[in-house]
């Protein structure tokens, strides 16, 4: 088998099984009822949509129409292609992960509600923002699977603006809710990497 065919075919597998993932945990998270007491801006959600959008229109226009976007190809060698294989593979695990402890809190849009629980075990022992780790992974291993710096860096851009535009947003509805103890809980964590500091 063609071996950009490979890659192409652990690309859809890889975004497949993050949708499933994503699509269950709304799901279980909708069906518990619980009221959103804050919300951001329609206009974040928006900007979010859209994104998802341009990489949507941007991935299959790569897998069905690649002719297309050969101009931006990167010459890569093999053992590269394969890290990024390893690099979506330690994504989805942490997507799992995540997700499993984030629970009913779970939102695709930043969201505080009523039964909202500060989460500080499994991921979130160490850092405070895993999801954005696991998208960062990623979209690093979208660009070695696709070869294709377009994508690589349009995707990354866009990326680092949501996040950006979230995070310190994210961090206030926090703070806003729980009060000192998230605050204690942001001196002791690192953002989207663990610190040095103690976990304990």
């Amino acid at each position: 088998m063609d071996s950009e065919l490979v890659f192409k075919i652990i690309l859809i597998v890889e975004f497949s099984i993050f949708s499933i993932i994503r699509i269950r945990s709304q799901r279980s998270a909708s069906k518990a009822g619980y009221r959103t007491v804050i919300e951001e801006s329609k206009k974040y959600s928006v900007f979010l949509a859209l994104f998802i959008c341009y990489e949507i229109f941007t991935l299959f226009l790569y897998l069905l129409s690649p002719v297309s976007l050969t101009w931006a190809t990167v010459s890569m060698p093999p053992a590269l292609r394969w890290l990024g294989v390893a690099v979506g593979i330690m994504a989805l695990a942490l997507f799992v992960w995540v997700h499993h402890y984030l629970g009913k809190n779970f939102s695709t849009s930043l969201k505080i509600k009523d039964n909202h629980t500060l989460v500080v075990t499994g991921p979130y022992r160490w850092v405070r923002h895993p999801m954005y780790t696991a998208f960062c992974l990623l979209h690093v291993a979208v660009f070695f699977l696709s070869a294709n710096w377009f994508i690589g860096l349009t995707w990354s851009i866009g990326l680092a603006i949501i996040i950006a535009l979230r995070i310190k947003r994210e961090e206030a509805m926090m703070v806003q809710i729980f009060g000192e103890h998230y605050s204690v809980y942001m001196k002791r964590t690192g953002r989207f990497i663990p610190t040095l500091k103690r976990t304990t």
